[in-house]
């Protein structure tokens, strides 16, 4: 079954150094999980001597992709994004998160001069942070998931607010948001006292993970409709209006810059990554991937404390050019 196959496919994954890494797997043959995907590029535009779309720009999510573990871009994948710029192929950041503190810890060691996509895709800010569009949520949308929130008890809810994030209090839960670099949360008491007040564009009910698994269902029933839900992160249930998407603000850019999403390759590893994946043309999922990401992945690469994003513009992007960021391995277009 599928999932018997990524977790094969995680346990295959190549230890040690990227450098080896990359070495030894740019002389095997991708493994493709999904099985119409030749076919699919193939209508979707033309292809490089490996059967991949021409890639001319690179789409990434951040936590648990761009960044490892521990919130840290590596000198690896800094190389390769750079040698992806320098050979006219631009980084976009596409994530759930706000663009708050982290941006001044990534953004200037890629001297990123590009657009990007925050808040699963329900704000899109120029280079220098302008908004370009925003997405906000129905009051009575908030209002129903508060009370929901407050009826099944031992859950706190969040409200993402432009450069902002409100909170009903301040706990373990809220504190989390601090290692993922996001504005510090701030305690408003009764959150629904300030809905029509401020302009909120998502709202997060935070829990332990069994918690919100009993929730979700009943979140589903009552916002059917009206707001969809997903999720990034264990313990964060997230609510968005109607059929927003990272993936959906992600081909709103696409749109804007006159860039055909067959020539996009996406990075990304939580269920809220899906649509972004399906929506270009090649979609790589992290060897960290939830089950739900890889299925709607082309490729799959290393992990994010293995360097995957660099693996993946080394063999996507400047191997199909003749180039690499490596200077220990030797690349050569075919």
């Amino acid at each position: 079954g599928y999932i018997t196959q990524c977790q094969y496919l995680q346990v295959m994954q190549v230890q040690g150094a990227f450098g080896a890494r990359a070495h030894q797997r740019s002389m095997m043959t991708p493994h493709r999980l999904s099985p119409n995907s030749q076919v699919a590029a193939t209508a979707k535009g033309s292809l490089d001597q490996q059967g991949h779309p021409e890639i001319r720009l690179i789409c990434t999510d951040v936590d648990g992709t761009l960044l490892n573990s521990q919130q840290k871009l590596t000198p690896p994948v800094e190389a390769a994004i750079k040698a992806a710029a320098a050979a006219g192929v631009p980084l976009v950041v596409a994530t759930g998160k706000a663009r708050g503190p982290w941006v001044q810890d990534v953004f200037p060691r890629l001297d990123m001069d590009m657009p990007g996509v925050f808040m699963q895709g329900l704000l899109v800010c120029d280079a220098q942070g302008g908004i370009l569009k925003q997405q906000d949520m129905e009051h009575q949308v908030v209002l129903d998931c508060l009370a929901l929130a407050e009826l099944h008890g031992g859950i706190v809810c969040c409200a993402y607010c432009g450069d902002r994030i409100l909170a009903v209090e301040l706990d373990e839960h809220t504190e989390r948001l601090l290692f993922y670099r996001e504005p510090v949360a701030e305690a408003v008491g009764k959150l629904s006292a300030m809905v029509g007040k401020v302009p909120m564009q998502k709202l997060l009910f935070m829990a332990p993970q069994p918690t919100l698994d009993q929730l979700r269902p009943l979140a589903e029933e009552l916002l059917e409709g009206r707001a969809s839900l997903t999720s990034a992160i264990n313990g964060v249930l997230e609510v968005l209006p109607f059929g927003a998407s990272k993936g959906a603000g992600v081909a709103w850019l696409l749109e804007r810059l006159g860039v055909d999403p067959q020539h996009v390759m996406a990075l990304g590893d939580g269920e809220n990554d899906v649509e972004m994946l399906q929506l270009v043309g090649l979609g790589v999922a992290m060897g960290n991937a939830a089950p739900k990401a890889c299925l709607a992945a082309d490729v799959r690469v290393g992990t994010n404390d293995e360097d995957g994003v660099a693996e993946a513009i080394e063999r996507y992007v400047l191997a199909p050019r003749g180039l690499s960021s490596l200077p220990s391995v030797t690349t050569v277009a075919v």
